[in-house]
Formats: C-alpha cells, sequence, structure tokens
C-alpha cells in the first residue's frame, strides 16, 4: 500500500498504559487528515476499530494504527 516511514505520527494519552500512535493520513487516498482529538479504548485497554480522522477527499476514516509506544519513546 502506502509507505509512511518519513511522516509524522499522532499519539494520543493511553493513561499509563501506552499511549496509541497513528499514521495521521488517508488509508484510501494517502492525504494527511484531521485527527479527532480523542480515541475510544475499550474497558480491555484495547481501541475501538471505528472512523477517528476526516479526509478532505473520502470523509471520516480510521487513520492507520501503529501501536503502543510509552511515554519515553514519545519524548525521545
Amino acid at each position: 500500500m502506502f509507505e509512511y516511514a518519513e511522516t509524522r505520527r499522532k499519539t494520543y494519552d493511553g493513561k499509563g498504559e501506552g499511549d496509541p500512535c497513528f499514521v495521521p493520513v488517508c488509508p484510501n487516498c494517502a492525504r494527511y487528515v484531521k485527527a479527532d482529538k480523542t480515541v475510544t479504548v475499550n474497558g480491555l485497554g484495547r481501541l475501538v476499530e471505528k472512523p477517528n480522522a476526516t479526509c478532505s477527499q473520502c470523509g471520516r476514516v480510521e487513520m492507520p494504527f501503529e501501536g503502543f509506544i510509552s511515554t519515553w519513546e514519545a519524548d525521545r
């Protein structure tokens, strides 16, 4: 699909469990998207799969999820 090695990332506060990290691009057209202010995590600490950003061309989309990172890694 698309390569995201040298692009920005969007992280959210994971409340001490690791911060969810996303690539803020549309999975359909690869344009940068406007990320939502929050993402939904269920009671087990897993992300709820639902749209979490808005693409100017495709509308509501789900940003590619990269994984959980520690606060220490985010500050580097």
